[in-house]
């Protein structure tokens, strides 16, 4: 019998040689939130932990070749803005890289992006497919409630992004609005703000409780996770459970599930994906770090041993066949199955 020993020092070592590509892209041709630096070095920083390779872009250059777009994993767009960022050439190859299976994320302003045809104010129309990707366009006039007040929000539903979030999570944010602009009907919402004020001190209707971050899986393969949240310089350099939200749906969207499950119940400890394929998330307070993590299989014997390295740890499913395990942390337990 072959025992896996894996530990933080041999994780690359497990994972596959060919490292996952990320795109940050960061043009606007709107208004410009000046986070792309602050964003890149988050990005920079998760992609270390989860093993990626992220390439930063302002100009749209990567969009007009179809095989350098297909290089890349996942694109995330950062802060983007306006109705003017890529060629007509550029959008198609987007389109196209979409339809074979690529990953989206936005963040914040990426929804003041290619504004839809029905949503109100200007620059509406252009390329209904990205916002109808990314799942809206901001109301215009206001845009949001004024500055970046404090409200809660709640989780709605389970998924990868939220599972290491407080609920209810407390945030300074510049709070979008939806009404005016527009909402996909598949969107599904995993986080929700509170009733707000708007900037003229009454309660209106579009300050209503509303998602603030929500995520969709395309018939064709392609995941999209889109969050309001990220407006103030300080989610990306000091706010850590931004940074989790992101990274962890960043992780969904390259594993490719929504499902999170606790171990023994255990609001401490989350395990997603399951089933899994390449790679499993454990995602523990930090009481768990350095604890033991032990696979078995159907016979009880290990065949994975390891620690836990802190808030996140990324296992490498690859040396272990398809089939049923048990994984137990710091002594608790919980089923796994690795499908491929």
């Amino acid at each position: 019998m072959r025992i896996l020993l894996w530990y933080t020092l041999g994780l690359a070592s497990l994972q596959a040689t060919a490292q996952t590509h990320l795109l940050h892209f960061t043009r606007t041709s709107g208004w410009d939130h000046q986070t792309r630096g602050v964003s890149y070095a988050m990005f920079q920083s998760i992609a270390d932990e989860l093993q990626l390779k992220v390439d930063d872009d302002d100009t749209g250059d990567p969009f007009s070749d179809p095989v350098t777009l297909a290089q890349y994993a996942v694109i995330v767009f950062s802060n983007t803005s306006g109705n003017a960022i890529l060629s007509e050439e550029q959008r198609a190859n987007f389109e196209g890289w979409v339809a074979n299976g690529g990953h989206v994320m936005g963040i914040h302003a990426a929804s003041d992006t290619y504004r839809h045809s029905t949503a109100n104010g200007n620059n509406t129309g252009t390329w209904d497919f990205y916002p109808e990707l990314i799942g809206a366009s901001v109301q215009e006039n206001p845009n949001h409630v004024n500055g970046t007040p404090q409200y809660t929000m709640q989780h709605i539903g389970t998924h990868a992004s939220t599972a290491n979030l407080p609920d209810p999570w407390v945030k300074n944010e510049e709070y979008y609005y939806w009404e005016g602009g527009y909402y996909g009907p598949d969107n599904v919402e995993v986080l929700r703000v509170e009733e707000t004020v708007g900037p003229n001190g009454l309660v209106n209707s579009y300050d209503a409780p509303r998602p603030m971050s929500w995520y969709r899986t395309e018939p064709h393969g392609s995941r999209i996770f889109y969050t309001a949240l990220g407006h103030d310089l300080s989610n990306y350099t000091s706010d850590m459970l931004f940074r989790t939200h992101i990274k962890d749906a960043l992780a969904w969207l390259l594993a490719g599930t929504t499902h999170v499950t606790t171990i023994n119940g255990d609001p401490g400890v989350w395990v997603y994906p399951n089933p899994a394929a390449e790679v499993l998330n454990i995602v523990a307070a930090p009481s768990i770090a350095g604890k033991a993590i032990m696979f078995l299989d159907t016979m009880g014997r290990p065949v994975v041993m390891g620690a836990v390295a802190g808030q996140h740890t990324t296992i490498p499913l690859t040396g272990l066949a398809a089939g049923n395990y048990l994984v137990r942390v710091d002594g608790r337990s919980i089923p796994l199955t690795i499908a491929r």
